[in-house]
């Protein structure tokens, strides 16, 4: 189904990503959620900011800034990233440092505690050009003939939710961090090991296939959480 119908089609990926998220997503337990808690908010290391700091308490990220949403993405899939800053795999200036001052232990509890939060309503942005938004549809759900290219469905399903650590959950995303790392992996410059696949298929990609993927995949609805421990958590 192409857009015209797009409130439509996304109200459908809504319903059937509250289904799918509450099925899917590992349900931490109430200490992991806790200690994870702490360290986003303070740290691990005296003067040095916690998680919270860009990523912020409730998980949203700063999208207009291209800093990714955290809440709602699957535990396995955070704790992964974590350990690719840390050791390397993934290269990132800011990230690096602050993930290689938390041991295996704290890269699963912050993983624990980002993965319990419910996903904030986004903030309202204008939306894309419905050209823009019908042409990452089709490269979504349909990928390219032209360029030799299969769906990017295929992986992260068609409401864009991922499939546990192996890819992630898109939907809602920022559109300015999806365009960023789609960028990377076009450049070479992003080649952390499960997903070194992702490079083949970002470079049958032009500049502007990039900015209208991540338009259609950031006005998608985003994943929603299990019922969580947060609300239960002490302040």
């Amino acid at each position: 189904m192409m857009v015209g119908a797009f409130g439509v089609h996304r109200l459908a990926l809504s319903l059937m990503g509250a289904l799918i998220a509450g099925n899917t997503q590992a349900l931490a337990d109430d200490a992991d959620v806790l200690a994870g808690r702490r360290i986003a908010q303070q740290g691990v290391l005296a003067g040095h900011v916690g998680c919270a700091a860009c990523h912020l308490e409730n998980g949203a990220g700063q999208p207009d800034v291209g800093i990714p949403r955290l809440a709602g993405l699957h535990l396995d899939y955070l704790d992964q990233q974590l350990s690719y800053f840390a050791s390397g795999q993934r290269q990132n200036a800011v990230m690096r440092p602050y993930a290689r001052m938390l041991d295996a232990r704290q890269r699963q509890q912050v993983a624990a505690y980002y993965a319990s939060l419910a996903v904030p309503r986004p903030v309202e942005a204008d939306a894309p050009p419905l050209p823009l938004l019908e042409q990452g549809q089709r490269i979504v759900e349909y990928g390219s003939a032209d360029a030799d290219m299969p769906s990017c469905s295929q992986c992260h399903g068609v409401s864009g939710l991922g499939v546990g650590d192996f890819s992630p959950a898109l939907a809602g995303q920022s559109a300015a961090y999806i365009a960023q790392q789609l960028t990377d992996w076009h450049d070479g410059s992003r080649r952390d090991p499960k997903g070194i696949f992702m490079q083949a298929e970002a470079l049958r990609l032009s500049h502007n296939d990039i900015a209208a993927v991540a338009a259609y995949l950031a006005a998608l609805p985003a994943p929603v959480s299990p019922v969580s421990v947060q609300k239960d958590l002490p302040r």
